[in-house]
């Protein structure tokens, strides 16, 4: 039996038992303790009831309980904000008639002169691959300003109303790291790419004054909590918010006081805020803290997903290399000056220039002031290849790729990138066998949240038309388990807490119908989440 003693002796101790405890450690027990939030012991059950014979026993009986899953890269706040917006999903919309019609019927509840907002807009799944444009928005809302944000968060479209609001014109030129779509004369069709989209609506992406209005602080906050209890329904217990801003940071710091934050949550501060954040002079956070701030969010490419981002080679068919963000020399000066703040730096980088640039950045400043184990992230991580993979090992640098979008969307990606290319993208097997450190993330809402998808999608490597993409890089379940436990921990430099169902490590776990290590790989997606326990507490049970 392991045991491990903390000084809270007056808290009780809860035995907890099942079928089987997968720990991503050895051996496994047959039950584990908490005392707390804390496991303080595993082992047999009865080992356990004659170490703690008040303790009161919960048996989950024939389940298999797993560490609490683990997304180090999603963004709560913004899908908190954006479920009190119209959902424009490839679920709900099959058509421009439909979008149209979902817009208009918002409209009819919406003052004439506000706002009208949509999210999760895909035009591949919805329009045939055709983009919207301000043509059809202003037939469906001419009275109000209207956007609709791609499930990419890369792109947006505007209607003219908007474009007006947003003081943009036909001789308006893009800022820097965006771009402001035209048509054949030269107008504007009212999409807007990255920072062209960010400067009149997200106010975490941009110093700038957005346009577009938030809800109200009470409302945000409630629909944090809404959109908790969904991940908790999927077996998560930690997320990593990979972007946030002086206002998203505090709705997360509103929800902490209220005693409401269910999730434990690691926020990556957005870079354009990074005075702000360094100005706040944050106690270090505590081990069993719900909210801690672990680092600095940064942009060097575009979207995958869109076809926007950094690549030596053109796209497919074209003579495209993506959107850059940030110029090599910007880039330099940004991971140079958070490494020597002595900040963990996240660089979102998905294509291979764009990551080779993010490695040459970080060469730059670890030769400048050597600091070992700093753990800087590629978030994305999504096109590699060996060279860029040895590099990564060398500076102990962390990967979060995608672990759902080849599941999510394999198909349209092949169309952009190709099938040479797919077998180099969301590497699992080779960041794996090169020893880099990997995460778990779905970057929801541009991919699913669910876990066990993500299990699935790593395990098969199956496209949405059950087409193979990039086979070489399937790995086994166990591997894609600890992507989003063990791997994610250490992501966060969190691997002393949780991620593993051991003494002296947080009691956050997830209870599932059948066992994720075993069931056919084409049924990882289908196991059911019976129970998501945080701190041994339940945040979520099916019913």
């Amino acid at each position: 039996m392991a045991v491990q003693r903390f000084s809270a002796e007056a808290e009780p101790v809860r035995i907890f038992t099942a079928r089987r405890i997968i720990t991503m450690s050895t051996p496994e027990p047959q039950a584990l303790a908490s005392r707390g939030e804390w496991i303080v012991a595993t082992g047999g059950l009865e080992e356990l009831r004659r170490e703690f014979p008040s303790a009161h026993v919960c048996d989950f009986g024939q389940a298999t309980v797993v560490p609490g899953f683990n997304d180090a890269h999603q963004h709560p706040t913004i899908c908190a904000e954006q479920s009190l917006q119209v959902d424009l999903s490839p679920q709900r919309i099959g058509s421009t008639g439909d979008l149209i019609a979902a817009l208009r019927q918002r409209a009819s509840q919406t003052p004439p002169g506000q706002w009208v907002l949509g999210c999760g807009y895909d035009h591949f799944r919805s329009n045939a691959g055709v983009e919207l444009t301000r043509a059809e928005l202003d037939r469906a809302c001419p009275d109000h300003p209207v956007l609709v944000v791609h499930v990419t968060l890369h792109a947006g479209v505007v209607n003219t109303r908007a474009l007006e609001l947003a003081g943009l014109t036909d001789d308006s030129d893009p800022p820097a790291g965006g771009e402001l779509g035209r048509d054949a004369s030269g107008g504007l069709t009212g999409v807007l790419h990255d920072q062209a989209l960010y400067d009149l609506a997200f106010p975490a992406f941009t110093r700038r004054r957005t346009i577009v209005p938030q809800p109200s602080m009470d409302d945000r906050a409630e629909a944090f909590r809404r959109y908790a209890h969904a991940l908790h329904a999927a077996g998560i217990t930690s997320v990593g918010d990979a972007l946030v801003g002086p206002q998203s940071w505090e709705l997360l710091r509103r929800v902490e006081r209220d005693g409401r934050l269910t999730l434990r949550v690691n926020a990556l501060a957005a870079h354009e805020h990074f005075d702000h954040f360094r100005s706040l002079q944050l106690e270090p956070p505590e081990p069993g803290d719900r909210l801690r701030l672990g680092g600095v969010k940064a942009f060097a490419d575009g979207a995958v997903n869109g076809g926007t981002c950094l690549v030596e080679q053109p796209l497919e068919g074209t003579d495209r290399h993506g959107i850059e963000r940030l110029s090599a020399a910007e880039l330099d000066d940004l991971v140079r000056e958070v490494h020597e703040a002595g900040w963990r730096v996240g660089v979102h980088a998905n294509g291979d220039r764009a990551i080779r640039r993010v490695l040459d950045a970080v060469d730059k400043a670890q030769s400048n002031d050597p600091r070992p184990d700093m753990r800087h992230r590629i978030e994305h991580c999504s096109i590699v290849d060996d060279e860029l993979l040895v590099r990564m090992r060398q500076h102990g640098m962390v990967a979060v790729p995608f672990g759902n979008y080849v599941a999510a969307h394999g198909d349209k990606l092949i169309g952009y990138y190709g099938p040479q290319r797919a077998e180099r993208m969301f590497a699992h097997r080779g960041l794996l066998d090169a020893g880099v450190a990997v995460a778990g993330s779905s970057d929801y809402p541009c991919g699913p949240y669910e876990p066990l998808f993500a299990l699935r999608s790593c395990v098969t490597r199956l496209a949405p038309d059950g087409e193979p993409f990039g086979p070489t890089q399937r790995i086994t379940a166990a591997e894609a388990l600890a992507l989003y436990t063990t791997g994610s921990a250490y992501a966060s430099g969190e691997e002393t807490t949780k991620g593993r169902l051991v003494p002296g490590q947080l009691a956050d776990f997830a209870v599932l119908g059948e066992n994720p290590l075993t069931v056919d790989a084409d049924h990882l997606a289908r196991v059911p989440v019976l129970e998501t326990r945080v701190g041994a507490e339940a945040v979520w049970a099916a019913e």
